[in-house]
């Protein structure tokens, strides 16, 4: 019986046009799933630029849980809070869980101003860019900036059954995207806040996006049709990572219609976001003496 089936399947395969159709049905399906998965979202989550303190508070205190707490990636701080001198600079924002009012996820934009800034790909890990040409210090620092610290909370990013995920992704660490359903293996927080750091490059103009980024998280992305430009070999640093090279304008030239839809979405969500775009610098008091230091350096 298998072998029959194996033959008849190879004999449909064989006759010409039959991939063809074969292929839109994968993308009707896959479509389908990043609609449901997008319904999904927008029922349970919203949106939030951090510009007022309390919410600037949410996204460092996630930061702090993931990267300082559970993965020891940076040192713990008194307060809490992960913070450093790129924030100055920075577009923080964050996934609120409508019935809790919880953060679920942040990321924020690095966004230079003048020439005596860095991005943190520069200073923490210019050994991840192989070519000097596609280093961003060849670039103007307007047309620049970098996404970073993004961090998803472990009771976002994993139920107790769950024992395989990245802990900052939330992507399944040995299993590829799901076409057929939109499951907890489909990457709809990380994939919201990387469209919501997106939206905020297109606003203000950005040219070139740069990120540290899971491997598997980037060839997970280019399933959706989203390619990242892998600027370098994978290096160790807050786990596997590779620096990646993004335009915006290429980004939503990419996706597909449904996750068009999706950015649709979004732009909705922070049409009434007043002075969306804008930067602000956080509290001092939000700063350790470490933070502190390395700002005044």
């Amino acid at each position: 019986m298998k072998r029959r089936l194996l033959n008849a399947f190879k004999k449909v395969h064989q006759v010409p046009g039959v991939k063809h159709i074969v292929k839109p049905l994968v993308k009707r399906k896959m479509n389908k799933a990043i609609d449901a998965a997008a319904s999904h979202f927008f029922e349970h989550f919203t949106l939030v630029v951090a510009h007022e303190e309390r919410d600037q508070r949410a996204c460092f205190r996630t930061r702090h849980q993931v990267y300082c707490e559970e993965m020891a990636f940076e040192d713990t701080r008194p307060n809490k809070m992960e913070v450093d001198e790129f924030d100055e600079y920075a577009i923080s924002c964050y996934i609120k869980h409508k019935a809790t009012g919880d953060c679920a996820g942040t990321i924020r934009v690095v966004m230079p101003q003048h020439n005596g800034q860095m991005l943190p790909i520069e200073q923490n890990c210019a050994e991840a860019i192989r070519m000097d040409e596609n280093s961003p210090a060849r670039l103007p620092r307007h047309s620049v900036c970098e996404i970073s610290r993004l961090a998803i909370p472990k009771r976002f990013r994993r139920r107790e059954t769950d024992t395989n995920l990245s802990p900052v992704t939330g992507k399944s660490l040995d299993k590829g995207f799901k076409k057929t359903k939109p499951d907890r293996n489909f990457p709809y927080l990380t994939l919201a806040l990387y469209f919501f750091a997106a939206t905020i490059c297109v606003l203000r103009d950005v040219e070139n996006v740069y990120v540290m980024m899971e491997p598997k998280l980037a060839r997970s992305l280019r399933m959706l049709g989203i390619e990242f430009n892998q600027l370098g070999q994978v290096i160790d640093y807050h786990g596997k990572r590779a620096a990646y090279q993004l335009s915006p304008e290429e980004f939503f030239q990419q996706i597909s219609p449904s996750l068009h839809r999706f950015y649709r979405k979004i732009m909705k969500e922070l049409e009434d976001v007043p002075n969306f775009g804008s930067i602000h610098k956080p509290n001092p008091s939000m700063l350790t003496t470490k933070d502190q230091k390395t700002r005044a350096a």
